[in-house]
């Protein structure tokens, strides 16, 4: 966990040993595969020494640790690992900080970030104290075209299945921001149903003063969840360590909840301006867009020019997984901790760059197109949005906002499935304990009459649940198999293994 508290007995270190081609110290042996490294791990004053084994060239290698050495303060606990090669030619040495806050004593919340699967662990403060998976599934929501309006619109929200609520703040305020009186009381309202809020400041971000009110204002609400600051700040030239130094101050502020940003461009400094956040989101809206001319100015989009409302897109469903692939790698070559990664599927139409809303198919190809690429929160852009979309998101809320579901998603690897016998269907599949959740994706492609296989891991035995789509999926000797199907049906059903 990125933090922990007092409630905590244990914890443990995620210990990376991949090879790189891009930054670390050399590693001369060529088969790297079969050297180990002995592991030292020690914790600042705690005085606590832990050993371990580890392959070269692995990664997630867990080694837990007890807490009741380590008194909970705000100050973090500096960590110093040192890895010996077995015959002592060499060492290698890496530091981190390990966190152990005291408990809230004003009533707030606290989210913690998992750091080895990427999601969000959260108290039901209307039920009990217990940690609990949480998969965010909603969406950007105007606070002054709908919000406003009505305090019953919390409710209403909340009613049609979505587990959080991001507000976007009002720009045309004198304080680019809320009316807080009428904040207060969409707060309270909003502890009162246990919906949680991700708090928007990007209009407001560089502005720090600004940021210090809000925080202090804001962090005691018990449905906070998360910060949110720059919006697409690289495809508005924001200055490039301004992310970071409002990162610095909300932590200064409020040390239990994670800082989330949204990226627009395909690769602008990315590494300068996710630095300033805990949870990049990924907002590639390639529907019913020409990517090549720009009808809002008239000129050419390319690599290096023009704006087509879709960075170096082609205007397909692979947009949005390439662009949370490469995210992925980036962050990889910076060699910093990894980024937990969000999607923003597009769920508006009829402007700007945009000829369509897209279809409730659509839609649902975009949410777990995220999802099977790694994504672990689903915050779509805009609502209100078109009854279509609106009726469809709710019905997949009802799959998606689920614990029982969350704990696929958030509990095990996302492992890319082998597809045979069509090009345009992507496959992801989580495992834990004895069932696997799948899901299958049919791309932008006409409908197809030929057999598609699957390939699972050994023991699959039955499918047990289709939780989404029409079924027809069959074992048939470890394989998944199907005949024929149509163009952007999505399937998520649940495998079962032999014991």
């Amino acid at each position: 966990m990125n933090l922990y508290t007092p409630g905590d007995g244990k914890g443990s270190f995620i210990i990376d040993t991949k090879i790189s081609y891009i930054h670390g110290e050399p590693w001369e042996i060529t088969d790297h595969n079969s050297q180990s490294l002995d592991i030292e791990l020690s914790i600042g004053e705690a005085k606590l020494h832990l050993t371990h084994s580890v392959f070269v060239n692995t990664s997630s290698n867990e080694l837990e640790f007890p807490l009741h050495g380590l008194a909970p303060r705000f100050e973090p606990y500096r960590v110093t690992i040192r890895a010996n090669r077995p015959d002592g030619s060499h060492a290698y040495s890496a530091t981190t900080d390990l966190y152990h806050l005291p408990e809230r004593i004003d009533g707030g919340s606290i989210t913690k970030l998992d750091s080895l699967y990427g999601g969000l662990l959260v108290q039901d403060y209307t039920k009990d104290s217990s940690w609990s998976p949480l998969l965010p599934y909603s969406y950007y929501v105007s606070w002054d075209g709908w919000l406003e309006k009505s305090l019953s619109n919390v409710q209403i929200f909340k009613d049609q299945g979505y587990n959080i609520i991001h507000i976007v703040p009002n720009a045309g305020l004198a304080n680019e921001a809320f009316n807080f009186t009428e904040l207060k009381m969409f707060l309270d309202k909003c502890d009162e149903v246990g919906l949680w809020v991700m708090y928007d400041m990007r209009w407001t971000y560089q502005n720090l003063t600004s940021v210090q009110y809000q925080v202090d204002l804001l962090k005691t609400h018990k449905s906070l969840l998360l910060w949110y600051t720059g919006d697409e700040p690289d495809g508005q030239g924001d200055p490039l360590n301004a992310t970071k130094i409002t990162y610095d101050l909300i932590k200064s502020l409020d040390p239990w909840h994670p800082v989330s940003l949204c990226l627009n461009c395909y690769n602008f400094y990315y590494e300068e301006y996710a630095s300033g956040a805990d949870i990049i989101l990924s907002d590639v809206y390639p529907i019913a867009v020409n990517t090549s001319w720009s009808t809002v100015y008239d000129t050419v989009c390319n690599t290096t020019y023009g704006c087509c409302g879709c960075d170096d897109c082609h205007g397909d469903m692979e947009d949005i997984s390439n662009r949370l692939d490469i995210f992925a790698e980036y962050q990889s070559w910076v060699g910093n901790l990894p980024k937990t990664f969000w999607g923003v599927p597009m769920a508006f139409g009829n402007e700007s760059y945009w000829t369509r809303y897209p279809t409730a198919a659509e839609e649902v190809t975009m949410t777990m197109l995220s999802l099977n690429h790694n994504a672990k929160g689903i915050v779509m852009w805009d609502y209100p949005t078109s009854n279509e979309l609106s009726n469809i998101t709710s019905k997949l809320s009802q799959v998606l906002a689920s614990d029982r579901i969350a704990r696929f998603f958030l509990g095990a690897v996302t492992v890319p499935l082998r597809v045979t016998g069509h090009s345009k269907i992507d496959v992801s599949g989580w495992r834990v304990e004895d069932r696997m959740l799948i899901s299958i994706l049919a791309l932008q492609m006409p409908s197809w009459s030929n057999a598609v296989s699957i390939e699972l891991p050994g023991g699959a035995s039955v499918v047990k649940e289709v939780l989404w789509g029409s079924g027809g999926w069959k074992l048939d000797k470890g394989l998944l198999v199907k005949e024929g199907g149509h163009a952007l049906e999505t399937d998520i059903i649940v495998v079962e293994f032999d014991a």
